[in-house]
Formats: structure tokens, C-alpha cells, sequence
């Protein structure tokens, strides 16, 4: 059950990672009307606080494997 943990943890670590990835890439590739717009700004701060959760469980899942 210790290594599920570990290998859980680093596969949701790497996930995180790439979806980081593509919030910073949708982050820079928004138009002038993008970066003007609630909704644009609405969904980065779901996305950032979706990316802290995910990093935190991916933390934990570690942690707990030891």
C-alpha cells in the first residue's frame, strides 16, 4: 500500500505540473480583451486555487507513503 501511495503522489505531482504548465500558457497567450474580462480572471483564480489543492493531496499522498 506504501508504494500506491508514493506512486500516486508523484503521478498527481506531475499532473499538477502540467496543468500548471498550461494555466501559464493560457495566462500568456490571452488577448487584451482576455486579460479586460471577469470571467478570464474568474477561472485563472479557480484554476490557481485547483492547482494548490492538487499540489497539496500530491504532498500528502508522499508524506503518508513514508
Amino acid at each position: 500500500m506504501r508504494i500506491l501511495n508514493i506512486l500516486s503522489g508523484l503521478s498527481i505531482l506531475l499532473t499538477t505540473l502540467a496543468f500548471g504548465h498550461l494555466v501559464h500558457h493560457l495566462f500568456l497567450g490571452g488577448s487584451h480583451e482576455d486579460l479586460q474580462s471577469p470571467a478570464f480572471w474568474a477561472g485563472m483564480a479557480t484554476s490557481v486555487c485547483v492547482g494548490v489543492l492538487s499540489f497539496v493531496g500530491g504532498c500528502l499522498l508522499l508524506r503518508r507513503g513514508r
